[in-house]
C-alpha cells in the first residue's frame, strides 16, 4: 500500500474474504466429476457480462429454476469448452460435460456461509475497536423468498456493516466502476463528505475488482484464496491494530 496514513474505512467483500470462497466450491466440483480446474470460472468470464451469473448477480433475473436452465446451458457451451482447450494447446477436446448447475450453485453459498477463520475474528476486534467504519461491497445473489439462507444468525458477517452495498439489490455489480461510485456516495452520506476515496481500503479476492476499486483512487488489499492470513497482516500493517489471534502472528505467513 503506498500510503501510510490511516484509514478511515474499510469495505470489506463478502466471498473469499469475509467467508470461505465460493471458488473453493467449483474446484471442488471440477476435482470430483473430472472437469478441468479453472474451467467453469472461465465460462463465466468469458459471457461476461451477460451470462446468467452475472444476470443473476445484478438482480435481473429471478434465482429460479429457469436461472437454473441458463446457467447449465452457459457452462455447456461448446464453443466456450472448445476455447478453453485451445488455450490449453488441446485440439482434440473430450465432450463437453454434463453439468448440475443447481447442485454447484447451492453448494457454492452453503460453503459460502461459513465464516473465515482469520478474517471473522479479526472483524470482531475491528468493530470493538469502533476506531474504523466498516462497509462490504459485494457481488451478490438474492435467495428465494422463504429460503433458510435468507435468515441472519448471531454469528452472520453482514452484522459487522454499517453499509452493505449487495449487487443484486442495487442492479450493479463489481467489477463496474459505478457499484463503486455508489458505495462511496452511500459512504460519504452516512460518515461524512470529508470522506476521500483513499481514506477507504477495499479488501477483494478478484484482481479485476481491485483494479477498478484503484483506478478510483481507493486503497486496496488483495485477498489470496487459502490465504486470508496474510491478508489480516496487512490489515494489522494499516490499521495500527492486533487482529490475528494468540499464536496466529508469530505463524509463518
Amino acid at each position: 500500500m503506498a500510503s501510510h496514513s490511516r484509514p478511515k474505512v474499510l469495505m470489506f467483500d463478502i466471498g473469499g474474504v469475509c467467508v470461505v470462497s465460493p471458488f473453493q466450491a467449483i474446484l471442488d466440483y471440477e476435482i470430483q466429476h473430472g472437469i478441468p480446474r479453472g474451467y467453469i470460472n472461465f465460462s463465466i468470464r468469458e459471457l461476461t457480462p451477460d451470462g446468467a451469473w452475472h444476470k443473476l448477480e445484478r438482480g435481473e433475473i429471478p434465482n429460479d429454476a429457469n436461472y437454473f436452465r441458463m446457467f447449465k446451458a452457459d457452462l455447456e457451451r461448446p464453443d466456450l469448452w472448445a476455447k478453453f482447450h485451445q488455450k490449453s494447446n488441446n485440439s482434440n477436446p473430450p465432450p463437453v460435460p454434463d453439468i448440475d448447475a443447481e447442485t454447484l450453485y447451492w453448494t457454492m453459498m452453503s460453503m459460502s456461509r461459513t465464516p473465515d477463520p482469520y478474517m471473522y475474528p479479526a472483524l470482531k476486534k475491528l468493530k470493538a475497536s469502533g476506531q474504523y467504519k466498516l462497509a462490504a461491497l459485494s457481488n451478490t445473489t438474492i435467495f428465494p423468498e422463504g429460503h433458510e439462507f435468507n435468515k441472519i444468525g448471531p454469528d452472520d458477517v453482514r452484522l459487522f456493516f454499517e453499509i452493505f452495498v449487495s449487487s443484486a439489490h442495487v442492479g450493479m455489480r463489481k467489477p463496474n466502476r459505478n457499484i463503486y461510485e455508489y458505495a462511496l456516495e452511500q459512504i460519504r452520506q452516512k460518515w461524512g463528505q470529508d470522506i476521500r476515496n483513499e481514506d477507504v481500503v477495499f479488501l477483494d479476492d478478484i484482481g479485476e475488482n481491485l483494479k477498478t476499486a484503484k483506478s478510483l483512487g481507493i486503497r486496496t488489499i488483495r485477498v489470496v484464496l487459502g490465504r486470508t492470513q496474510e491478508a489480516v497482516k496487512e490489515l494489522e500493517k494499516v490499521t495500527g491494530l492486533s487482529l490475528l489471534e494468540p499464536g496466529e502472528s508469530r505463524a509463518r505467513l
